[in-house]
């Protein structure tokens, strides 16, 4: 097997042979993808679906429930469809993939030859940075819209969900159709990651015993559960608590600390926290421009409401394939805040115009003028959350036209209220702030689909009657 071939492998061909002696892999209808158990897909999955025997057969009714299809190579047609591409879209992008020009930029899968190289994730994205787009109220025209891009109506379905509307609304069809492809493309990634580090594991323990590997046959309860022990032990740097457990209600009460959230799937904070357990690449956390309150400079964006970042989360999960979604809270002293003045520190909330104006002009990515310039300078601005896309402000003709629609709204213990967000900036200062004060205090927990269902349950008559106001 070519050094390439085995790169371009999901699972680990180790981790495979052990899997199949556990009963826990097999093949599917399809040559060119798997059925793996629920349970081994990444770090956190064993947890999340704890609830699901490993000893399933493959064969069986319940196993419908219990395994998922997953591509077998990385770069293949099996993995266009399965991030939410048609059978016929996908068969169309891989053609032009496997068919590249002698004059185009080269691959990923090609030889290095130090010229510009063309990333797969970057070639099937790219069908999204097109005039195709729609931010409509009308569902219709989302439909239009994601068949346009060759979307499977899974894919479709998931987007379109009634009770995430009022959130869908605040971005583009094509934005959020592009989040989810990249989403369950990142997945995968730590579905080979986690896959490696089996094999890892493996491979150390038949060298202690000096045997030979995939020397088991058979379903072994032992052997599973060993594998469980594996996979979390390679998770120490995400919690494998869940979001309804005493360590997460802890997290999000402690005194004389103010604690700020974010909802997002687990694969996009991948190094955020070292193997101690504390905050290593606070990078993987920044947005990019335009936003709210910055058009040109990246930043990172957290909100005090927790009801927020689980309403994100939540949709995160509804539109991911196998992909664990997590909620990250970071937790700042309340002296550190107080002790910050302008211009470092800076609040903004609606319905000021200085707000408007801010907001209008960095999703525009126009130049700050007069008194907006501050908030350059400002290490940390507090204020309201905008809600729309982009293609909203760029149809306003001022930002005086930017009315309440256009404010993230959230249930309130009187009524309806302005959502929060905290806004670090993205450079040097930001960074520092945030490694010095949150290197023990960055928590992240899982945002399970039982979780998810229970949350829905309670929420979507809330929901479904705010998008109903649109």
């Amino acid at each position: 097997m070519s050094a390439s071939h085995r790169q371009n492998r999901i699972l680990a061909p180790l981790d495979v042979i052990e899997l199949q002696n556990q009963g826990l892999v097999g093949n599917s209808n399809e040559t060119d993808t798997h059925r793996l158990h629920k349970r081994r897909l990444n770090r956190s999955s064993d947890e999340e679906n704890r609830n699901i025997p490993l000893n399933i057969p493959l064969q069986s009714e319940a196993a419908e429930d219990a395994f998922v299809t997953i591509p077998k190579q990385f770069i293949s047609l099996a993995t266009l469809e399965y991030i939410g591409f048609s059978r016929m879209k996908a068969s169309q992008l891989w053609d032009t993939w496997t068919n590249w020009p002698l004059d185009g930029p080269r691959r990923e899968t090609d030889p290095d030859d130090g010229s510009l190289e063309m990333t797969f994730i970057h070639f099937i994205t790219g069908i999204f940075d097109t005039s195709t787009d729609t931010c409509s109220n009308n569902d219709a025209d989302w439909m239009s819209c994601m068949q346009s891009f060759g979307l499977s109506q899974e894919l479709q379905l998931a987007i379109v969900d009634p009770v995430f509307k009022y959130l869908r609304l605040s971005d583009s069809c094509s934005a959020w159709a592009k989040d989810t492809v990249q989403m369950r493309f990142a997945g995968l990634e730590l579905i080979r990651s986690a896959s490696l580090e089996r094999e890892k594991s493996l491979q150390r323990a038949s060298g202690r015993s000096g045997g030979s590997h995939g020397a088991t046959s058979g379903p072994s309860r032992s052997q599973s559960r060993s594998a469980s022990g594996i996979q979390r032990a390679s998770s120490s740097n995400v919690s494998i608590s869940t979001l309804t457990s005493a360590s997460a209600v802890a997290a999000r009460n402690a005194p004389g600390f103010t604690t700020l959230y974010k909802g997002i799937d687990q694969a996009r904070i991948e190094g955020l926290l070292g193997e101690d357990g504390k905050l290593k690449d606070v990078q993987t956390l920044l947005s990019n421009p335009p936003s709210d309150f910055s058009g040109r400079g990246a930043m990172f964006y957290f909100t005090p409401n927790f009801e927020v970042a689980q309403y994100y989360a939540a949709y995160a999960k509804r539109r991911a394939g196998s992909e664990s979604v997590v909620i990250i809270t970071i937790a700042i002293p309340n002296r550190v805040i107080q002790a910050m003045d302008a211009p470092e520190l800076q609040r903004i909330y609606w319905p000021s115009p200085e707000w408007k104006e801010l907001v209008w002009s960095s999703r525009n990515q126009n130049n700050l003028r007069g008194s907006l310039r501050r908030f350059r300078k400002a290490t940390l601005i507090i204020g309201t959350i905008a809600r729309k896309p982009n293609l909203s402000y760029h149809r306003l003709d001022s930002w005086e036209q930017i009315s309440e629609d256009y404010v993230l709204k959230v249930d309130g213990a009187n009524g309806q209220a302005c959502a929060i967000q905290f806004v670090f900036t993205g450079e040097e200062e930001g960074d520092d702030f945030l490694k010095e004060h949150l290197s023990d205090r960055t928590k992240v927990f899982l945002f399970t689909r039982t979780e998810v269902d229970a949350w829905v349950a309670q929420n979507q008559n809330a929901f479904t009657w705010m998008s109903s106001r649109q």
